[in-house]
């Protein structure tokens, strides 16, 4: 969704001396292709050998996963596959000035490069993560910080924490925040909102959380938080989550069973950029309940759709949404149920948030957020010249 939205950013730039160009795997143009115009044009590459190579590796894994014995077999095999990718030597022979990661894979070259890690989740969280995925993770971004010309975060907090951790000068990591990716869709009509609602029967109020189901979300507290609700103030919010489910999503309907609170939470899946915008303006508030994040996009799109904001106070969150959300921690239900409480019996309160996430929302534009890329290109391509 971001690189969607630097894409039009980027293809809507008045830039005289600069062009772009967005490579992307074969058949793949599609998800793209409508941001790409002007200054901009989409490549699609073949898949170059070592990556070629990881696809039949995911292919055997998706095979032995459903074998309990084989999956010890499947651990090995990835762990010697964990070697660093490197240019198939396309970017080198159409001589580009420098490459621009803007997600954290990449690979390496010997061109200039902006590379951008999401965040360190893994030095931080390693219980989220297998031994085999955190020895993979760390080589690979310690590798690409280290080869890159400048590291991009967006924020600050993020920026302390690669520098810190992987003793990078402070001057190479650079901070250019995201906007709402709103800004490069197109908004859905009334007619459209009005059969999201029909379609995923929304009710009059309800909370909404987009994120798929990976542990550090921490959906488990929106479940408890509503346990807690449910038996100890005898109310019965509902709360809509989309994005696509993971393993622990077993655990998570395991629990809201035990809870008795399983009426309650949907899990939507996909939705589209119309539907999503759909739910967030018709939602009573978002709850973003993360353990970590480097940034927190959904944040901004809430600010976008003027939805209030229930936020964990972890990580670069505080940072991100400043004062245009209510904050608890991330381990405590009944902070955020009193929240919740708050919020749908205070319709002023609710009327505040929205005021003070609008003003949180004009710091952050992904217009700025082109111009400050292009300033980083301009600077990186003469040096290297």
């Amino acid at each position: 969704m971001a690189v969607q939205a630097l894409a039009k950013a980027l293809s809507d730039s008045d830039t005289e001396n600069q062009e772009y160009t967005f490579i992307v795997r074969e058949n793949m143009r599609g998800w793209l292709a409508p941001y790409v115009y002007g200054p901009c044009k989409l490549v699609e590459v073949s898949e170059p050998t070592h990556s070629a190579a990881k696809s039949v590796f995911h292919k055997v894994k998706a095979a032995f996963g459903k074998i309990a014995p084989l999956r010890i077999v499947w651990h090995k095999l990835h762990g010697k596959m964990a070697q660093i990718p490197v240019s198939d030597g396309y970017v080198e022979s159409h001589q580009f000035d420098l490459v621009h990661f803007p997600t954290q894979n990449a690979f390496a070259t010997e061109l200039p490069s902006i590379y951008q890690p999401h965040d360190l989740q893994h030095l931080h969280c390693p219980q989220f993560f297998s031994k085999t995925d955190l020895v993979h993770r760390e080589r690979l971004y310690r590798t690409f910080c280290y080869r890159a010309s400048y590291i991009c975060v967006q924020t600050e907090w993020t920026r302390q924490d690669v520098i810190e951790n992987y003793h990078i000068p402070p001057d190479k990591v650079v901070v250019i925040p995201w906007g709402s990716v709103f800004e490069a869709y197109r908004s859905p009509s009334p007619e459209e909102t009005r059969a999201t609602i029909e379609r995923y029967r929304l009710p009059t109020r309800f909370f909404f959380y987009p994120a798929r189901t990976w542990p550090h979300k921490n959906h488990e507290i929106i479940f408890r938080a509503l346990h807690i609700l449910k038996n100890q103030n005898g109310i019965e919010p509902h709360v809509y989550f989309c994005g696509s489910s993971t393993e622990p999503r077993l655990v998570l309907d395991k629990l809201a069973q035990d809870l008795g609170i399983s009426e309650q939470v949907h899990f939507l899946g996909f939705v589209t950029p119309e539907e999503l915008q759909a739910i967030y303006r018709t939602a009573t508030a978002m709850i973003f309940p993360s353990r970590f994040e480097g940034f927190g996009l959904p944040i901004l799109e809430a600010f976008h759709a003027r939805l209030p904001v229930l936020c964990s106070n972890a990580t670069a969150l505080p940072e991100v949404a400043s004062d245009g959300a209510l904050y608890f921690d991330p381990d405590s239900p009944d902070e955020l149920s009193c929240l919740m409480k708050n919020i749908l019996d205070k319709p002023e309160l609710r009327q505040e948030l929205i005021s003070k996430g609008t003003l949180v929302l004009s710091r952050y534009s992904f217009k700025d957020m082109a111009a400050n890329f292009q300033e980083l290109y301009a600077m990186l391509s003469s040096s290297h010249l």
